[in-house]
C-alpha cells in the first residue's frame, strides 16, 4: 500500500519496537537513513535498533552518534533505502515482514505493508528529512549528519544529475542545523587508505573498452582483493565511479567477485543510457544513472561477458 510522508509519521507514532533494516553492501544513502530515523525515534521515547546485514565501513563511524544501543524484542520491521528484500542478504526473511519501507528507487518491488515511495528524489534520506520533519523531532548536530551524509553520497556530493534544487535545500537545512558537512565530504570523497590506492592502480592497469569506447569495464576478483592489505567492501564499491570518468564512456561497470561463483556489476551511466533497465534483465535494478545486477555460477570472465553485452545492446539502440 502507498502512502505519503504523513501517514508514515502516523504510523511510525503509533507503533515500537522499531528494527530498522539497512541493505547489504551499505552505502551513505541506507546508513545515512537508518540512522536518522533510529536516532529520530529514540528522541521520541521509542525503542529502536538500525541493523544491517553487512559489516558497516569504518569511514561511517561517525553516523553512530545519533543513536544509543537499546536492548528489546522487535515489533516492528522498517526497510530503508531497500528497493527488494533480496538485497537485504541473510536477512531477506526478517524483511519479508516488513511493516513499512521508505525508499526512492523506482524499481521497489512494493513488498512491504506500507510504501513510501518518491523515486524522483535523489536519496531517501530526503523522504527520511520530510518524515522526521512531520514527527516534530528537532534535529541536532547528530541527526544532520545522518541525512545530509545520504543526500551527499547519492548524489556524488551533488554532482550528478539525480540532484534537484530540493536536494540543495534539504542540505542546506541540515548545515543549518549543524552537520559537519566539511568532515562528511572529506570522509566520503576525498580520504583514501593506501590499500584503496593500490586497488585502484591495479584495476587501471586492466580497464577494458567495447563499443567503440562507449563501454568500459574493470574487474575485482578475489585474488585481487586477498593481495592487497587495508581495504574494505567500501573501498571495492567505490571503484565503480572509475571508468565513467573517462571522456567517451557512456556506460562504466565494475565487476566485483564476491565470492567463488558470485559476482556483482555495479554500472553507472551517462544521460544517454538508463542502467536501471540493464539490471533489471538480470535480477537487479537501481536508478537511471546508478544500478548494478549479480550473477551466479560459472566465471568472473563469464560474468563480465554477460553485463558487456547488454550494454553494447543498449549502446546501439542510443547511438
Amino acid at each position: 500500500m502507498k502512502i505519503d510522508v504523513n501517514e508514515a509519521a502516523q504510523f511510525l507514532k503509533e507503533h515500537d519496537d522499531y528494527l530498522i533494516l539497512m541493505h547489504a553492501s551499505p552505502d551513505g544513502d541506507t546508513l545515512g537513513c537508518g540512522h536518522a530515523l533510529c536516532g529520530a525515534l529514540q528522541r521520541m521515547g521509542k525503542n529502536a535498533k538500525a541493523v544491517c546485514p553487512d559489516e558497516i565501513p569504518e569511514k561511517f563511524e561517525y553516523l553512530k552518534k545519533a543513536v544509543k544501543p537499546q536492548e528489546f524484542e522487535t515489533k516492528t520491521v522498517v526497510c530503508v533505502d531497500v528497493a527488494d528484500t533480496k538485497l537485504l542478504g541473510e536477512m531477506k526473511d526478517v524483511g519479508d515482514a516488513a511493516e513499512l519501507c521508505i525508499d526512492h528507487h523506482l524499481s521497489n518491488t512494493d513488498y512491504a505493508k506500507r510504501t513510501l515511495l518518491r523515486h524522483e528524489y535523489a536519496a531517501a534520506a530526503e523522504l527520511v528529512y520530510e518524515v522526521i520533519e512531520a514527527l516534530g523531532v528537532p534535529f541536532d548536530g547528530a541527526l544532520a549528519d545522518c541525512v545530509y551524509t545520504g543526500m551527499a553520497t547519492d548524489t556524488g556530493c551533488f554532482r550528478y544529475s539525480n540532484t534537484t534544487p530540493q536536494t540543495h535545500i534539504y542540505a542546506a537545512k541540515m548545515i543549518e542545523c549543524g552537520a559537519d558537512f566539511g568532515m562528511i565530504n572529506y570522509v566520503n570523497f576525498e580520504l583514501k587508505s593506501p590499500g584503496r590506492i593500490k586497488l585502484e592502480q591495479e584495476v587501471l592497469k586492466n580497464i577494458r573498452y567495447y563499443a567503440n569506447g562507449r563501454v568500459a569495464i574493470i574487474s575485482v576478483p578475489l585474488s585481487l582483493v586477498e593481495q592487497i592489505n587495508d581495504i574494505d567492501n567500501d573501498d571495492v564499491g567505490a571503484l565503480a565511479n572509475i571508468p565513467r570518468q573517462i571522456a567517451g564512456v557512456d556506460i562504466g561497470i565494475c565487476m566485483k567477485e564476491k565470492k567463488p561463483g558470485a559476482f556483482k556489476a555495479s554500472m553507472r551511466s551517462s544521460d544517454k543510457i538508463n542502467v536501471a533497465e540493464i539490471g533489471m534483465l538480470f535480477g537487479g535494478g537501481g536508478h537511471a544513472r546508478a544500478a548494478g545486477c549479480s550473477f551466479y555460477g560459472g566465471t568472473i570472465e563469464e560474468a563480465e561477458q554477460k553485463i558487456v553485452d547488454a550494454c553494447c545492446k543498449a549502446c546501439e539502440e542510443n547511438p
